[in-house]
């Protein structure tokens, strides 16, 4: 955790294969585990280029 609140970290821009991180996608764009997997394996680990790669954007 950061030491001002105000200051948010890079994290929050990527995604990893991370069961938690999976299931936000799958949540979010509303795909199948399988298709969540394989955006993040085919995007690489930036969440706004796996949402696009989804074409949720």
């Amino acid at each position: 955790m950061a030491d001002d609140p105000k200051k948010k970290g890079r994290d929050r821009e990527l995604v990893s294969e991370q069961e938690h991180e999976v299931a936000y996608i799958m949540r979010t764009a509303k795909v199948t585990r399988q298709r969540a997997l394989k955006a993040i394996r085919e995007a690489g680990p930036s969440r706004e280029r796996v949402m696009d790669y989804l074409g949720k954007k």
